[in-house]
């Protein structure tokens, strides 16, 4: 008895493992695309005009992407803060790979933004996207941040 109660616990863990794994969205599998009701973040191939800024000097090592970001939600809003992390299968520690700050009146990032080209280690396992925003208001006092992450998995 006690061998097909392990024999039970164990076919289940391993199917529970499994299918965790597989709901995952695979960066290997592009366009990998996650929504939310505010968001739509596309991550495809690098679309740089310059094809030689898309192609690694270690290509074992780099791959690069493209980053889509579309308002599907309130289209009174504004971007804020647009940040991009990668993990690194060693450490707990995530990497930057860039962040593009509305911090200039000049430099109005629409409720839309496209990043054309950008590495990702290979050996990463997860690509993180954070998206702060803000409601327009016409009381800057008024204006609260919110802030939104997407993770895509390989």
């Amino acid at each position: 008895m006690q061998k097909i109660v392990s024999c039970l616990l164990f076919s289940f863990l391993m199917m529970g493992f499994v299918s965790s794994n597989c709901l995952a969205t695979s960066l290997d599998k592009i366009p990998a695309k996650e929504s939310s009701k505010q968001w739509e973040v596309v991550v495809d191939k690098a679309d740089s005009q310059d094809p030689t800024s898309s192609i690694s000097d270690k290509p074992e090592l780099y791959k690069f992407y493209s980053l889509d970001i579309k308002n599907n939600g309130n289209d009174n809003i504004e971007l804020v803060r647009v940040e991009a992390y990668r993990d690194d299968p060693n450490t707990n520690i995530e990497f930057e790979l860039f962040t593009i700050q509305n911090d200039l009146p000049e430099k109005n990032l629409s409720p839309a933004f496209h990043h054309s080209n950008f590495p990702l280690y290979t050996k990463a396992t997860e690509l993180k996207v954070v998206v702060t925003w803000i409601k327009k208001s016409d009381n800057p006092n008024d204006q609260r941040k919110y802030r939104e992450q997407f993770v895509f998995k390989q």
